[in-house]
């Protein structure tokens, strides 16, 4: 879910790689049988990825590690560098899952109705373009990222079946919070499906790079040609962790949190998927919305429906330090209140409103401070934290800090 803010950031340099806007979203995500970890990549939980190593990914020179972008394809007809891997399809076939994996650039069951439009090079170079970037996330981030996950987190979080993702920023999805529906691919004119998989390319640069997204690029990128908003990106991501997607929905929610059809404020979806891996059910909720104090009072539809779900799992990143200031204290109270774990980096909840009377602090990582953008939001009290503990170092980049070096990660379990 996300709300719209007034800009209140300077542009960021292109070394930083961003221009934040702080458009918040919020994302919750709940399910039968087992608590889907939203690192992504949403970030990162990626079942259906090659298997994990048993030992983290060999540490590599700083320069190694640096990010490589998808390779862009010049204007014009789009030629195939090089064939994708063509493995078979594991997950049914039904024409929202196969209309992901297609923007995914993952093969569809030979008896879909997109199966022909996976034989064209400008699809082939889509699908090589993808299936690099995503391996080379895997080696760099994701492998580690599950060992981490397996090792910490897990044993604490299998108590609750909700994954709250508030200020989700444009982590995942994005584009003028749009929540537009995805058309008939077999529909959109040739010359603008090669814009709209050019398009998921561009888009997904920084968040496979860096973990999350510039927005600045993002909002043009996003609401351009056939295929605007967030769902794109959401498809590609669950269709890149294997899921299948059973029905999507468009929503809105009443003052009192619950939901209604579509047409009212905020506005949103809900997406039913299954997990083949493990059977379970899931559903994916995004809504648009205003977490500032005004938004809250104005409507807090939001903070209702999340309460209806019971207590959950929260997860914040990259979330623009707002949590720090005076304007978005009734969020930060709700989400200590609701949650029984918080997963963060620093640009979360300020460590000096989880007190140590209420929680099991954990801390990963390093502090270095923020980067240059919000320096302002420096926190004495957690850098008295990160020395007086022994924070294990982490294997994966984590947050604004893309070189795990300067990563902080902080865990904070309700007692």
């Amino acid at each position: 879910m996300c709300a719209r803010l007034m800009d209140r950031l300077q542009p960021l340099t292109d070394e930083l790689v961003q221009g934040y806007r702080p458009r918040r979203k919020i994302m919750i995500l709940t399910y039968k049988r087992s608590w889907w970890f939203s690192l992504l990549f949403l970030l990162a939980l990626c079942p259906a990825l090659p298997a994990q190593t048993e030992q983290p990914t060999p540490e590599t020179s700083p320069a190694e590690q640096a990010p490589t972008p998808i390779p862009q394809e010049s204007p014009g007809p789009v030629q195939p560098t090089a064939q994708p891997t063509v493995q078979p399809v594991t997950v049914p076939s039904n024409p929202i899952t196969d209309a992901a994996r297609f923007l995914a650039g993952l093969p569809v069951a030979d008896n879909s109705s997109l199966a022909s439009l996976t034989h064209t090079s400008m699809w082939q170079a889509h699908a090589a373009a993808m299936n690099s970037a995503f391996a080379t996330l895997e080696r760099r981030q994701l492998s580690n990222i599950r060992i981490w996950r397996n090792d910490f987190l897990a044993p604490i979080t299998a108590a609750s079946k909700v994954c709250v993702y508030y200020f989700g920023g444009p982590d995942i999805q994005v584009g003028l919070e749009s929540v537009d529906s995805i058309p008939d691919l077999l529909t959109v004119p040739r010359g603008a499906l090669e814009s709209t998989l050019q398009n998921i390319q561009i888009s997904l640069n920084t968040i496979l790079q860096f973990s999350f997204f510039k927005t600045k690029d993002m909002r043009e990128e996003f609401g351009r040609g056939e295929l605007k908003g967030v769902l794109p990106v959401i498809f590609v991501f669950l269709a890149r962790t294997g899921k299948v997607i059973q029905s999507v929905e468009y929503v809105s929610l009443d003052r009192g949190g619950q939901l209604t059809k579509a047409g009212g404020s905020p506005h949103g979806a809900k997406i039913s998927f299954v997990d083949p891996a493990t059977g379970a059910q899931k559903v994916f909720y995004f809504f648009s919305t205003d977490l500032s104090d005004d938004g809250i009072k104005s409507n807090p539809a939001v903070l209702r429906f999340t309460e209806q779900q019971g207590q959950a799992n929260c997860f914040l990143k990259a979330a623009s330090y707002l949590m720090h200031e005076g304007r978005f204290d009734a969020v930060r109270s709700f989400l200590l209140n609701d949650s029984v774990t918080v997963l963060e980096d620093d640009s979360g909840i300020p460590v000096k409103y989880i007190s140590p009377d209420k929680w099991t602090l954990r801390f990963f990582g390093s502090y270095t401070g923020p980067i240059n953008l919000f320096k302002n939001y420096y926190e004495p009290e957690l850098r008295q934290f990160y020395e007086n503990s022994s924070p294990k170092p982490l294997t994966f980049s984590f947050g604004y800090q893309w070189n795990r070096h300067n990563s902080t990660l902080i865990l904070a379990v309700k007692k």
